[in-house]
Formats: structure tokens, sequence, C-alpha cells
């Protein structure tokens, strides 16, 4: 019997380890800010509400390629699959209103989100800090606002993700909107 103790505690330890919650992975999760999305010589985008349309692609080059480690992200939830207050897909995006109420930020500033389980969504853009291993790929989502359809090209997704409200962030990307115009966060 006592050859097989050390046999039976490595069972017993591997079965422990591949139990252990997808959390953990995210526990050494990289924090981002929205200019590791866009390339060095883009300009960050400072005038979502500008009428100005620019013609030609715009933000098509991706910039992150590190699918080796999760990320932590902070922005904007925009719904693109709920019913009623959940939300099983929406778009990360950095400022308050982008798509909606004004012209959606460019691709590499747009990423698709799938939550691990559905998000409870209090309000409109709430600020959320979303971990997970951030993809890139171009693709389009489809989504219904109140005058229509939109079709959004985004440049990043991330799946089974973790969602948790965002208390705080230094990214000087991120802007909310004011009655009074854009301040950063």
């Amino acid at each position: 019997m006592m050859k097989h103790s050390p046999f039976c505690l490595m069972v017993a330890v591997l079965a422990l380890v591949s139990t252990s919650p997808v959390s953990d992975a995210f526990a050494a999760a990289q924090p981002i800010f929205w200019s590791a999305l866009r390339p060095a010589d883009q300009a960050k985008t400072t005038m979502p509400l500008s009428g100005k349309t620019v013609s030609g692609p715009q933000g098509e080059t991706l910039a992150w390629h590190d699918e080796g480690q999760p990320v932590e992200l902070t922005g904007f939830v925009l719904p693109v699959d709920q019913d009623g207050d959940l939300v099983y897909e929406f778009m990360l995006v950095p400022w308050a209103g982008a798509c909606s109420h004004m012209p959606s930020p460019p691709p590499n500033q747009l990423v698709r989100v799938v939550p691990q389980e559905p998000l409870h969504l209090e309000r409109m853009y709430e600020t959320v800090t979303v971990t997970a291993t951030l993809r890139p790929g171009l693709d389009q989502a489809q989504f219904f606002m109140i005058d229509g359809v939109r079709v959004l090209a985004y440049g990043y997704s991330m799946s089974h993700a973790e969602v948790a409200k965002a208390t705080e962030t230094d990214d000087p990307d991120l802007l909310t909107l004011s009655p009074f115009g854009i301040l950063p966060r």
C-alpha cells in the first residue's frame, strides 16, 4: 500500500489543480490602455462628436498581437445581444455614447466581448473592466438601435471574459460625456 501513496498523492494534486477556477488564470492579467490597441503613429481619437467624415480606411491596423496572456481593459458597455437587463454580448468602447449617439470608434478601438456569464446592466454605457485573452482579427457585428440596425467593424474580441464594474482607471483615452462636452474620466 505504501508504494502507491506517492502516486495517489500526485493524482489528488493534479485533480485539485485542474479544477481550479478560470479566474485564477486571470489573476496575472496585464492591465492595458486603449492606446495599446492602435499603432503608435495613429492619433488618439479626441473628437468623437466631430461631424467630419474621413475618407478611406481608418483604424484597420491592429497593434495588439500578444495572445499569450490575459489582459485587463476598462471601457464602456454597448450591448449587442441582451434580454432585458441581461447582456450576453457587448462592444467595449473607449467613450460613452460611442456608436449609438455619435460616430463609432475605429475598428482597432472596438472590442467584442462575450462574458463568462450574462452581465446585469444597470445603465447604458456602464463602465466595466474586462479580463480575458484579447484576440486580434477584423470582423463585423450587427446590433439594433432605436433608429435601426447598425453594423460595426471591430478589431478585437474577448470570449469567456470576466466582467467587473470599474471603480477607477488611469487610461487617458477613456472618455466620458457630459452636457458640456467630452471630459476625461
